[in-house]
């Protein structure tokens, strides 16, 4: 038989390569808008588009309680050899918008971008607006290929525009000038049977509502730590506070940032022996301490949540104590554990300076305060003046009244004084005396968009009549006296911009502050709980306002010393690295009107250091880091 054979096979062929398209990258990302569907005539408003990445997880929500939200997944291509960008826009003829044009962003692989637009009603009724979203990819330098784009989403918006009363454009005029006549003839009675003085602050009678009168128990036995002092007027108010009690242990004080006020941890001990819980009592200016009861009342009680500090009671002043100066007592709950006291903010940062502090703090308060937003447009030196030394200081002089006439309506934009000019002081409605007793703080009124003047009057008694008065120093004077001796290290000076800075619109947001969030002001419990005290200066305001006051504590007290000098302070602050001030802008980011600008803060920013200048409690070097924080921002914003 014929021997078996192999049947050949074929001999395996390398394939020829076939050019094959190559895939590209696709980004989940989801659109969010967020408008509002109702408007008066006459309000302001603020649209939101968002492309937001949505690899981690996705969570909708408006910034805005009240507008509605609508989201759409959207797949992004993202070819390799080119860039991603995103082109909006905002149209809508019964409006006015700002920005009104094209705006085109970056997109970065896994970042969120946004635009905004302002709008304000033109006429009423149901108005129609459009938004669309193009895609715009552009190769990247070196590489070959055209610019592409396509749509990539669009979408009309219904906003109902009601008027005064429902009424016309013209009847509402009509309406008003009714109205105005009416009110004018009820103006005139109202000063015949009153007169022509105005004064906002609270009258005698509802002060003494929120004020209690304690008299003092004498046989109270005050133990204090060490050698620590307490006046006369101050016992007399513990006294008085805890009169029913058979002795008070006080067993720490609080540094109280800068209104001198005093702040202890107070052991109350009953009759038989027994101890009371700790409590904190905060001493300080009678009206200070009404306004922080009335404000706790008013934006604290039942908005934040129970971990804050609360005020147990109307706050205690003295019977006999009548005359300006005269202090008040509050107590506040105290949130600790036997044995482990609450220590500030600054204590806790500077033994270790943990982000995570920072970062609790705003999820604790920031969607009951911070987070509640509403658009608000503004002059910067409205919000922010007050941070700063006051306009001029004024000396009292004998003789005859000449000069410049000053009172509370002045614009302090356009005022001039110099040095030794005798002007002519009307007496102001709202003057407070300062911490120390020697001088009071006259403030005017705010008007068209400025900030009011503020006065430093060298005189314990404000003037109660038109005095003669000796200009002895003014704002410029006193910062540049103050950072003569700074070396910039080749930074421009961030003086030279105040005025400019002050003078800048800035499209925000306004919600509830605290208003004095200085690292006193926060206190650190066990488990690393963090409160809040102290709600003097809590109200409506610009959310950054709070964070620029913050980082330029942290600046003054933990980084400066962390630092040891200023040259390595500004070598650690332009690289950018410090954990603490990364976990604050992390914040800040999320309170800005438009993440993708940040000057809103930078300016915020720049205006709180310049105004810790002013602090007596304050180290050289702790001024220089401050001055030198102003000046980096300064070059950044002012080029």
């Amino acid at each position: 038989p014929a021997a078996p054979t192999n049947s050949p096979t074929a001999a395996p062929t390398t394939p020829t390569p076939t050019a094959s398209a190559v895939v590209p990258l696709v980004e989940g990302r989801q659109v969010e808008l967020e408008w509002p569907d109702r408007l008066r005539m006459g309000e302001s408003d603020v649209i939101r588009l968002a492309l937001v990445p949505t690899k981690t997880g996705y969570i909708a929500r408006a910034e805005f309680p009240d507008h509605a939200l609508q989201t759409r997944e959207v797949p992004v291509p993202r070819p390799d050899g080119y860039e991603l960008f995103a082109v909006a826009r905002l149209d809508g003829v019964g409006f006015d918008l700002a920005p009104t044009d094209d705006q085109e962003r970056f997109v970065p692989e896994g970042a969120e971008v946004a635009w905004r637009w302002t709008l304000s009603p033109r006429k009423p009724g149901q108005q129609r607006l459009s938004v669309q979203m193009r895609l715009r990819w552009v190769p990247a330098a070196g590489a070959a290929g055209s610019t592409r784009e396509s749509q990539a989403y669009a979408r009309g918006l219904d906003v109902q525009v009601s008027s005064f009363l429902g009424l016309s454009p013209t009847q509402a005029a009509l309406a008003g000038v009714v109205g105005m006549l009416l009110g004018f003839g009820l103006l005139l009675t109202a000063t015949t049977s009153h007169g022509s003085k105005r004064d906002n602050r609270p009258s005698p009678a509802n002060m003494q509502q929120s004020m209690q009168t304690a008299e003092p128990n004498p046989a109270l036995p005050i133990e204090t730590p060490g050698e620590m002092q307490l006046t006369d007027e101050e016992s007399d108010l513990l006294r008085g506070l805890f009169r029913s009690y058979a002795r008070v242990v006080i067993q720490n004080e609080f540094f109280s940032g800068y209104s001198g006020a005093r702040t202890f941890l107070i052991q109350p001990i009953r009759p038989d022996g027994s101890a009371d819980a700790l409590t904190i009592v905060k001493m300080g200016l009678r009206e200070t301490v009404r306004l922080e009861f009335e404000n706790y009342e008013t934006f604290v009680k039942d908005r934040l949540p129970p971990v804050t500090a609360r005020i147990q009671r109307p706050p205690v002043t003295l019977a006999e104590h009548k005359q300006p100066g005269a202090r008040a007592a509050l107590q506040y709950t105290f949130i600790a554990k036997p044995g482990q006291p609450p220590v500030s903010l600054r204590q806790v940062l500077l033994q270790n300076p943990d982000p995570a502090y920072l970062l609790q703090l705003f999820e604790t308060f920031g969607p009951s305060w911070w987070m509640q937003r509403h658009p608000y447009t503004f002059r910067l030196g409205l919000e922010y003046d007050r941070l700063l030394p006051p306009h001029f200081i004024l000396e009292p002089i004998p003789g005859e009244r000449s000069g410049k006439l000053l009172d509370e309506t002045n614009n302090p934009t356009g005022l001039a004084l110099t040095v030794g000019e005798v002007v002519t002081l009307q007496p102001f409605h709202q003057a407070d005396l300062r911490a120390g007793g020697r001088s009071c703080s006259l403030t005017g009124i705010p008007g068209g968009g400025q900030p009011a003047l503020r006065l430093r009057w060298l005189n314990a008694a404000p003037p109660s009549r038109p005095a003669a008065a000796r200009v002895s120093a003014a704002r410029m004077d006193l910062l540049y006296d103050w950072t003569a001796n700074f070396d910039r290290f080749g930074l421009p000076d961030p003086l030279s911009c105040l005025q400019v800075a002050l003078g800048e619109t800035i499209t925000g947001t306004r919600s509830v502050i605290h208003g004095d969030l200085n690292l006193e002001n926060v206190l650190v419990g066990p488990g690393g709980l963090v409160w809040l005290i102290d709600f003097a200066q809590t109200g409506e305001g610009h959310p950054l306002f709070d964070f620029a006051h913050l980082e330029s504590e942290l600046i003054a007290h933990v980084l400066s010393a962390q630092t040891g000098s200023p040259r390595a302070y500004l070598d650690l602050l332009q690289r950018g690295s410090d954990p603490l001030l990364t976990a604050l802008h992390q914040i800040t980011g999320r309170c800005l009107f438009d993440p993708a600008h940040p000057r809103e803060y930078q300016l915020a920013l720049y205006l709180a250091c310049l105004g810790a200048l002013k602090y007596q409690n304050i180290d050289g070097l702790a001024k220089h880091c401050l001055y030198l924080t102003a000046a980096e921002l300064g070059k950044k914003m002012f080029p």
